[in-house]
Formats: C-alpha cells, structure tokens, sequence
C-alpha cells in the first residue's frame, strides 16, 4: 500500500485532497468543526487525500499535534477563518475620557495661572521701563530738580519726554475721562472694598505722606501712549536723586508715586490681593489704596497736619458745604477758608471742637481735657507730649508748637483753632489771614 505524505507544494499554499497538481485549496477542505474563530483549534482534523485509485478521496483523520506546521501554514494563507479584531468597548473609553477630563481640570488653571503670571509680568516690566525712561531723560535735562507748583504741571514737563496722550486733573477734567471705569477696588483684610475716582483727589487718598520731607501734592490721571493708565503724584520736595524704590525690581524715581493698571480697561481692577488673586492695579513709591485715615483719640483724619493754601473767601461763600458768613477784608488771603477748601476736595470736613479735644487728650494721654478747657502741665519746661501721635498728624520731631483750625468761625477776622506746645494746649480764635496753622482733615 502506498504510504501516506503530507504533501506541501510551497510554503504559500497547500495540497489537501488533491492530485499533485493541484494547489488551489477548496472550500470544503477547511477545518471542520470549530474554526479558530476564538483561537482554538479542534483535537483532529480531517482531509480528503487520494489513496484508493483514480478520483477517489478518503477522508483520515489526524492529530493536530502531529501536523503544526500545517495549522499555521492554514492561518497563514487564509484557509482557516481568522480571529475577530481587537477593540475598545464602550465603557473603557468613557473611563479614559473621564480620566483625561479630571487630570485636566486638576492641571489646567494651574497652567493658565502660570502663563497669565508670566505676561503679566512682562507687560509690568515695559510699562515700569517706559516710565523710567522718560523720567531718566526728564532727569538728564535737569528737569527733576525744578519747582512745579503742581503735579499737572510736572506732567507737562514729563510729557517732552515720553508719549502721554492725555491728562486729567480731577478738577478742569474729571478722571473718569482718562481713566476706562469710575471707582477702583481693593481688598483690605481680606475684604473687598471700592473708592470712587472722584474722591481721589489728594495725596492722602492715596497714603502718601504730606507737610513733611516729602511732600507730595493732588495726583492727576494720565495716559500713556500704549494706553495704560496711570494716577501719579509728584513729590515736590523731590530733588534728583538715584535711589528710589524697587517695584518688581525695576526703578523708578521717588519724585513721583502712584498706581498704574497694566490691563487697561479689563476686569479685575484690582488692587491688595493676595498670591491667589489677579492685582491689575500695580502701587509704586509708597502709594496704597486702602482706607486712607488714622485714628487718633477716637478721631479718624484723613489727611496730616499741614499748611493751607490761602483762597478768596467770596469765591465760596454762600457755596454748598462751606459755613461761610462774612469774609475777612483781606479777601483773598484767607487760610481758613483754604483749610476748607482742602478738606472738602478730600472728602472731609474740618474737625469739630470736641474732636480737637480728643486729640489733645490722645496726645497729652490726659482725658480730662474738655472743648473749651486749657491744659497746662506743672512742669512747662518738660516735653509732655506723645510724640509718636504728633508723628502720626504729620508734625516734624523739631516742633515746639502747632495749632489745628477748627470748623467755627467767629467773625469775618477769626475762626476757632486748637494750639498745642510741648506742655500745654489751648482753644481759641485764630486770625484767619494767619500762615501759622495748618489743618487736618476728618471723615464720618
């Protein structure tokens, strides 16, 4: 009997149940059974094969084991149904998309908050170098060391250096005409809180120092070329110097102070915030937006002691706020009236008799001192006054003597004031043509 061979024409393809010629597989010589359509195969397989004569097939049937080569030779060339394709299900990719939108939401804002960091850094960084530049060659002409009688005036000069396309005094043109909104916010502990542009309008509005050596004067709103806002003060005390402050290490001469917004008209407006908060509103040179008064005896002042400027007391008289009933013959030298002036473009008023006496009792720590009642210390030689309160109002360590206007006038020659020496205070009329005393403003 002839033996039986498994016959392989080429590696490509396979004779089952065919004469030696034949090589194109058939379909009925596929695997019976279960096909591989999970990976598995059937323990035996079955062909046709040409052993008893001419035409005539039998079928044997063989262990799979013994014929390996042939199973994957039959995978290989498609004789055998090949297994289903991999995919996701459903779930799986809704599970992988929730993943990816948690990690996002948890890295996102940590890396806008970066990328929002670092512009707001450089545009700090240009608007700081601009204003330097134009002060550094305001400075080379020998501009800071001239006397401007205010700070528009200053800016005038400024402007022959660098592109100031608009200027707003608060008095002639309001802020809100230079600057995109009508109140700033700040947050002061940790509340948020707004002032109105118009009730910026003196250097204390802005917690700059006044009266003393330095001595900086109503700010004005401007507008730089680039379109960037800015409410400065100038100090007119100012003489040139190079140190200044540091403000993101970035200098900026001490002649000048105030608040910029490096992102114009684009909410938040914001100035005071902590590391977590988006401040806007960039401060220089000691300036500050924060409740702008300090208590003294219970008395909130919201400017320091300083000299009035004298004014024309018929220019207000009769005038809303201003309790003005004759005017002085020296009409247009009346310090008093100026003293009014000053508190009520600072949103204040003059203090009243009892305040004054509050402030005394503060500064002599002696609660016994009435509206009206003198204060005399036994010792008249010796320094009784706190001086760290005086300091507070603004009084230079070398005075010996100050007196405050009060808000009573008593006839057209003098209103009420508070004097306060070393060692004793007294309450009276002050001439109000008299250049002597100074004036402190109160809120509420």
């Amino acid at each position: 009997m002839k033996k039986f061979k498994a016959a392989f024409t080429k590696p490509s393809r396979v004779a089952l149940g065919v004469n030696e010629k034949e090589t194109t597989p058939r379909p009925q010589d596929h695997l019976n059974g279960d096909t591989c359509r999970l990976g598995l195969l059937p323990q035996h397989i079955k062909f046709p094969s040409p052993l008893v004569g001419e035409g005539t097939t039998y079928t044997n049937t063989l262990p799979l084991k013994k014929l390996p080569s042939l199973a994957r030779e039959g995978l290989r060339v498609g004789l055998f149904p090949a297994r289903d394709k991999a995919a996701f299900t459903l779930a799986e990719v809704l599970i992988t998309l929730a993943v990816i939108g948690v990690v996002a939401a948890m890295t996102l804002p940590t890396l806008i908050a970066k990328i929002n960091e670092k512009a707001d850094s450089n545009q700090k960084a240009v608007i700081e170098a601009k204003l330097i530049q134009g002060l550094n060659m305001l400075d080379l002409h020998g501009g800071m060391n001239d006397t401007y009688s205010s700070t528009a005036e200053f800016v005038e000069e400024l402007g022959k250096y660098m592109k100031i396309t608009a200027v707003c005094d608060g008095t002639t043109k309001a802020f809100t005409e230079c600057l995109p909104y009508s109140e700033l916010n700040y947050i002061q502990n940790g509340e948020q809180k707004s002032i109105e542009l118009s009730k910026i309008n003196s250097a204390s509005s802005l917690n700059l120092p006044t009266g003393g050596e330095k001595d900086f004067m109503n700010p004005v709103a401007i507008v730089l070329g680039d379109g960037t806002p800015i409410i400065l003060s100038y100090n007119k005390k100012c003489i040139s110097d190079p140190d200044s402050v540091k403000t993101d290490n970035k200098q900026i001469h001490s002649c000048v102070a105030g608040i910029y917004d490096f992102n114009g008209s684009r909410k938040p407006n914001l100035y005071g915030g902590d590391e977590h908060t988006r401040n806007d509103l960039i401060s220089f040179n000691g300036a500050k937006l924060e409740d702008s008064y300090i208590e003294i005896g219970g008395v909130k002042i919201i400017s320091q002691a300083k000299v009035p400027t004298p004014v024309s007391c018929s220019d207000y008289k009769g005038q809303p706020g201003y309790n003005i009933n004759d005017c002085y013959f020296n009409n247009n030298n009346d310090y008093w009236v100026g003293a009014m002036v000053e508190c009520k473009n600072q949103g204040g008023r003059l203090p009243k008799a009892s305040e004054l006496a509050n402030i005394a009792k503060a500064i002599y720590n002696d609660n016994s001192i009435s509206e009206s009642e003198e204060y005399n210390n036994t010792n008249p030689t010796a320094n009784n006054w706190d001086t760290s309160v005086t300091a507070k109002l603004g009084i230079e360590d070398s005075a010996s003597w100050f007196g405050l206007w009060g808000d009573l006038e008593d006839s057209s020659n003098f209103a009420s004031y508070r004097g306060f020496d070393n060692s004793y205070t007294d309450w009276g009329g002050g001439d109000r043509d008299y250049y002597g005393l100074r004036v402190v403003c109160v809120g509420g």
